[in-house]
């Protein structure tokens, strides 16, 4: 996820392997009260149903995917 911060952040290139979002995305929801619980992470921000991998991530991690960066 920092690649995506950084990415972001200074207007580069910030798309991810889609296959690896969904796949981190599925370990993550089944600990997510522990991951929740640690402060890691903020409130999930939510994103419409039909979002792909990517954005659903970012939106469980408390990222707003939309966010336009600089």
């Amino acid at each position: 996820m920092h690649t995506w911060n950084l990415s972001r952040a200074t207007g580069q290139d910030d798309w991810l392997d889609q296959d690896f979002c969904a796949q981190l995305l599925g370990g993550m929801e089944q600990m997510e009260e522990a991951l929740r619980a640690s402060g890691q992470y903020g409130t999930r921000v939510e994103v419409p149903a039909d979002a792909d991998p990517q954005a659903r991530l970012l939106g469980f991690i408390g990222r707003d995917p939309s966010w336009p960066g600089r």
